[in-house]
């Protein structure tokens, strides 16, 4: 195989002439437009939005369209090409739009001398839709579309529109390299070369890119193309090699590119040898390193997020976040003379410090309360943290006896208006230091009500002198341990109920849980059924309205009458009519289980 030439495997002796120079295009390098790694292989780079670069690259091919005859003679077509493609390319988005412009310094052949002139003008675009820097791989499409621009008689031009469609995969392996391969489809006009069939072709580009610092990079780019229907005919499978490099001028936004490479086989368009040499303007891009909203160019800090807190945000640096600190109590009420420290910071409640965003730990402190540290998360915005302490405690034993001073059995008590659950009496309790009032209970005894002062870290010890009471609370209602009596035939409440009447409205006060309670009333059978049905309606609300002068909340109340409909026993002894004239107090919605 002759490497330095690409040959045209023709069946007849006679030499080319000029006229006989076929018309395709034996320049099969197209410098990428935006590639940043590679030379010739294309890459999924996304450029920022609204980016605009320009290339121009110098290149000379030696020797890549030659002509052998059967006798064995040859014939240069393209002995040597000295050319210019000048480039540019706007993003706009995920598309990259280009151009490139051939512009033949000088091409020779054994057929014409000193050609100079424009090549096929092409249109250049590249969709990315996966970035490599938030992906696995990056993926982009490529579109070019040539035109039959080119002025020279050189078979250096088409004749007709071209077009090349192909898809671009690329990965960075490690921190400094690029792996980027191209696989694609290409269409020219068909033209017949004695037995070849010079016509659409397949082909691929594989390349390597490796950055040696910020400013240096080397390449190696692998390019095949193949003619459809050419399986036996090496022209119209050409293989070339480049190896490249770049180099940015400094902090200029001028890159300087270069590369040297040569066919690998005698395919139609595989040099020689090739020189690349290229100039371009690039821009440093304009990131957003940070994603603080501010571009790198102008963000003092391209590293650091500025924390939008209002203060200097225009130098794109994150400053300290005021942080005020209130310290409370487990109510939310602030605890006068409590301190705080954070790191090397103290102060008094209500006052702060300043810090960067980040977790702040921060402990407090009061004499009367115990110790509490807490994490406070600075994210930019100003903030008023509370840290809750609690008071420290001190113990209470709640000792209840008869009024013969026989302890009581089945005591329990509750600190009214706080969350203390329900305790027995005879315990020793711990409770935060404070003033509390507890209502303490008993089967068959009178609620009673006690303030009760704890101090931290004493032992305060209450006896209590139970009185028996008339009324008792079961799960279901309350019962009374004598009738409600009233006037003959009225509604009107005896004096000598009052005090059952009271008994009954303390243990309602004393039993928040019970949060509605049924007041039923009922008669016995003499008189008609209507009037009974007005009388024990009459009289239920009577005991409600008792109860709510005593102090019971109307919320918590209803009454019910239901006259003669339910006796508890016989109407024909006098025994049972007196029973069943009777008032009941039935639970009918309670708060606990």
């Amino acid at each position: 195989m002759m490497w330095m030439l690409a040959g045209l495997a023709m069946a007849q002796d006679a030499p080319v002439t000029g006229g006989d120079s076929p018309t395709i295009n034996g320049q099969l390098f197209n410098p990428s437009i935006d590639a940043q790694s590679t030379v010739w292989t294309n890459d999924s780079y996304r450029a920022p939005n609204a980016y605009t670069s320009a290339r121009a690259v110098l290149h000379y091919v030696n020797d890549p369209v030659v002509y052998v005859s059967g006798n064995g003679d040859t014939t240069e077509l393209v002995s040597g090409v000295w050319q210019m493609s000048v480039q540019g390319a706007h993003t706009r988005g995920p598309l990259r739009i280009g151009v490139d412009l051939p512009v033949y310094l000088r091409a020779n052949g054994d057929n014409f001398g000193g050609e100079t002139g424009l090549g096929d003008l092409a249109l250049d675009l590249k969709l990315s839709a996966l970035d490599r820097t938030e992906k696995p791989v990056g993926l982009a499409v490529a579109y070019r579309m040539g035109f039959p621009t080119a002025s020279v008689s050189a078979p250096l031009g088409g004749d007709g529109l071209g077009w090349e469609l192909g898809l671009i995969v690329d990965k960075e392996v490690g921190d400094n390299t690029l792996v980027a391969a191209n696989l694609g489809t290409k269409g020219v006009k068909d033209v017949t070369l004695e037995n070849l069939e010079y016509k659409d072709q397949f082909f691929w580009r594989l390349g390597v890119g490796h950055q040696l610092n910020e400013a240096t990079g080397l390449s190696l780019d692998l390019v095949r193309h193949r003619t459809y229907g050419s399986a036996g005919e090496e022209a119209g499978k050409p293989l070339e090699a480049l190896l490249g490099g770049s180099r940015r001028v400094g902090d200029t936004p001028f890159v300087a590119r270069g590369a040297i490479g040569t066919g690998l086989n005698a395919g139609i368009g595989a040099p020689k040898y090739r020189l690349v040499f290229g100039f371009a303007w690039e821009p440093s891009e304009d990131k957003d390193t940070d994603l603080d909203g501010l571009m790198d160019s102008v963000d003092a800090c391209p590293n650091e997020a500025e924390d939008a807190d209002g203060v200097a945000d225009e130098d794109g640096c994150p400053e300290p976040t005021k942080v005020t600190i209130i310290v409370v109590d487990t109510d939310g009420v602030a605890i006068e003379d409590a301190t705080w420290t954070a790191g090397e910071s103290s102060g008094a409640s209500g006052e702060g410090l300043e810090m960067m965003d980040g977790d702040l730990s921060v402990e407090a402190s009061h004499p009367d309360y115990v110790g509490a540290l807490t994490t406070v998360s600075v994210n930019g915005d100003e903030i008023t943290a509370k840290v809750e302490l609690a008071r420290i405690p001190g113990t209470l034993l709640v000792d209840a006896v008869d009024e013969d001073d026989n302890p009581v059995e089945q005591v329990t008590w509750r600190a009214m208006g706080t969350d203390i659950e329900l305790q027995k009496g005879g315990e020793v309790v711990e409770l935060p230091w404070g003033d509390y009032n507890i209502v303490v209970n008993a089967p068959g005894y009178k609620p009673k009500k006690e303030r009760v002062v704890v101090t931290k870290e004493t032992e305060k010890v209450v006896k209590l002198t139970m009185v028996p009471s008339k009324a008792k609370v079961t799960a279901e209602k309350i019962d009374i341990s004598e009738s409600v009596f009233f006037e003959t035939g009225k509604a009107i409440i005896k004096s000598e109920s009052y005090e059952l009447l009271d008994d009954v409205a303390a243990l309602l006060d004393a039993h928040p849980e019970i949060t509605k309670l049924r007041v039923e009333g009922h008669t016995d059978d003499r008189g008609d059924d209507a009037s009974n049905q007005d009388l024990s309606e009459r009289r239920a609300a009577a005991v409600m309205e008792y109860m709510i002068d005593k102090g019971v909340s109307a919320d918590r109340l209803e009454s019910k009458g239901y006259g003669e409909s339910k006796p508890l026993e016989s109407n024909n002894t006098r025994a049972g009519r007196a029973k069943n004239r009777r008032v009941d107090f039935f639970v009918a919605e309670r708060s606990d289980d």
